[in-house]
């Protein structure tokens, strides 16, 4: 392999355009099209076809573009920095997490990271759908997973939380909560598979009707807030959200799992030094826990 080949090989998979990776990468047109000739004979492969007016990349290509960006960053780490210094490290510390978590635990990550590290940047990307992209894309350290997410990398538990009932129905301050879940109408986090509460739900012969379903766990709530409205969430955020909604909480009522927030790190991140600061960093961040 050629190692002065990645970077116009990294360009020319993110930017689609052998034009466009030329001028980001300081080349000449000419010589970024006899790099790219030289990189599909080294590689036995296109990486860039056209179709229409359209460049689009190989199946190959995309496979390359997460260890590709890491290699090269791992490169430049080799020259500018040769081992992770919290102290002194200018690094840009990338975190992708829900709008929940981040609402819960985002100013104990802040906060922690700042001490620690203080001439690093933090940089937190929300989600509704974590996928892989997020570290071939966006160059991710880890992912905060919730437990209702499946990752086909390891995870390694952050926190715990735990499953409780919200309504903005008074009913669920004086009466069953299983009744409840039973008879108003459900505000549901559109999931892509059901969470472990309404599996208990199923378990237990427990029928329920579904209002409304949201993609976005922090907003729900706002939906149920005032109304004779059902949801299930988590109870670090249902503490938050209590004041300044109109809604009441109550324990859920059937036996489940604790509700786990994980660390999924990059798979191509094999920084260890960094990845053994960050992780004690982020679990000393959250070692007081959200469900009190």
């Amino acid at each position: 392999m050629d190692f002065n080949l990645l970077v116009p090989l990294l360009a020319v998979i993110e930017e689609q355009s052998v034009t466009r990776a030329a001028q980001r990468v300081g080349l000449s047109q000419p010589a970024m099209s006899h790099a790219l000739r030289r990189i599909r004979r080294m590689l036995k492969d296109d990486i860039l076809i056209r179709r229409g007016n359209e460049s689009l990349l190989t199946p190959r290509a995309k496979e390359l573009l997460g260890p590709l960006k890491h290699l090269v960053r791992q490169s430049t780490t080799l020259v500018h920095e040769a081992t992770f210094e919290p102290g002194t490290s200018h690094r840009e510390i990338t975190l992708a997490l829900s709008t929940s978590t981040a609402l819960v635990a985002g100013s104990d990550i802040c906060r922690g990271i700042s001490e620690r590290a203080p001439n690093c940047t933090l940089r937190m990307i929300t989600t509704a759908n974590p996928s892989d992209s997020l570290f071939t894309q966006d160059n991710v350290d880890a992912i905060l997973l919730p437990e209702a997410f499946t990752t086909r990398h390891p995870r390694a538990r952050l926190y715990d939380d735990r499953w409780v009932v919200i309504s903005g129905s008074s009913d669920l301050a004086n009466g069953n909560a299983l009744e409840l879940l039973a008879t108003l109408p459900h505000v549901m986090f559109d999931a892509p598979r059901i969470s472990r509460p309404y599996q208990a739900l199923h378990e237990h012969g427990v029928e329920y009707s579904v209002r409304t379903r949201i993609n976005d766990n922090l907003l729900i709530p706002h939906l149920v807030s005032g109304r004779d409205l059902i949801a299930l969430h988590r109870r670090s955020t249902a503490e938050l959200m209590d004041p300044i909604t109109d809604i009441h909480v109550a324990e859920f009522p059937l036996e489940t799992p604790s509700l786990g927030v994980d660390i999924v790190w990059n798979p191509w991140l094999q920084d260890d030094p960094f990845r053994q600061w960050l992780g004690g960093t982020l679990k000393t961040a959250t070692a007081s826990g959200y469900a009190h």
